[in-house]
């Protein structure tokens, strides 16, 4: 049987590869979109707070501030943070962002399950994520104690903690851009044209996700066949 370890190092490189390729595409398709406005001329920002509104979320802030491509939604402080070139703009990339974010808001607002468990999972990764790399290395290091396994067996644990937190990150980010387009299409925020340049933005951002996800989780099977190989 093939080992774990040769065929996540086998795939390793093609995943890199898309990754690079999934980020230099929402560059391309933001810088694109972010020059064709639509016909409604509704902001960003303005098409953001109508959403969390909507949704009776009216105690959500929207803070403008950071660069291009830095827009997300706070849980903790409830706050969607958009740059200036998504929330003063009424442009197609602006809109669909924009949505995107708001519609995280509306899923923690309204008890979304994959996101109360992502964010059950988050405050683990960010304690222990860094103590995966000390705990591998000092296992593999001292492979002749027999601490060792215990320790390169709690580092596995702590990084599975982390692909959990992936593979319930994914359906998160789809879920909300499905919602972001209902919303743009349902409410006539933009035409079939437009809604298509909108659906473009956001399906290269989700593939980002996509690519990030089979990366730990090759890095993951990677280590775990190194582990069981010793």
């Amino acid at each position: 049987m093939t080992e774990l370890y040769v065929v996540a190092g086998l795939l390793l490189a093609p995943v890199i590869i898309c990754g690079l390729y999934a980020r230099s595409r929402v560059n391309q398709l933001f810088d694109e979109y972010s020059r064709k406005p639509i016909k409604k001329g509704v902001t960003g920002g303005r098409l953001a707070r109508t959403m969390l509104d909507s949704a009776g979320l009216s105690g959500v802030i929207i803070e403008e501030g950071g660069a291009a491509l830095s827009d997300h939604y706070d849980p903790r402080r409830k706050v969607i943070r958009l740059s200036p070139s998504v929330s003063r703009s009424a442009s197609i990339a602006g809109i669909g962002i924009a949505a995107h974010e708001a519609a995280h808001a509306i899923q923690d607002g309204t008890g979304y399950p994959p996101v109360k468990l992502r964010d059950r999972i988050a405050p683990l990764v960010e304690r222990s994520g860094h103590l995966v790399l000390p705990l591998l290395l000092v296992g593999m290091l001292f492979s002749a104690i027999a601490l060792s396994s215990l320790l390169v067996g709690l580092a596995l644990l702590l990084f599975l903690v982390i692909v959990l937190f992936y593979l319930v990150t994914l359906p998160v980010e789809l879920e909300a851009s499905s919602r972001a387009l209902g919303y743009i299409r349902d409410h006539a925020i933009a035409d079939e044209k437009e809604l298509e340049g909108v659906r473009k933005v956001l399906r290269a951002a989700a593939f980002t996700y996509v690519t990030a996800m089979a990366l730990v989780l090759i890095q993951f099977f990677s280590l775990l066949g190194t582990y069981r190989r010793k």
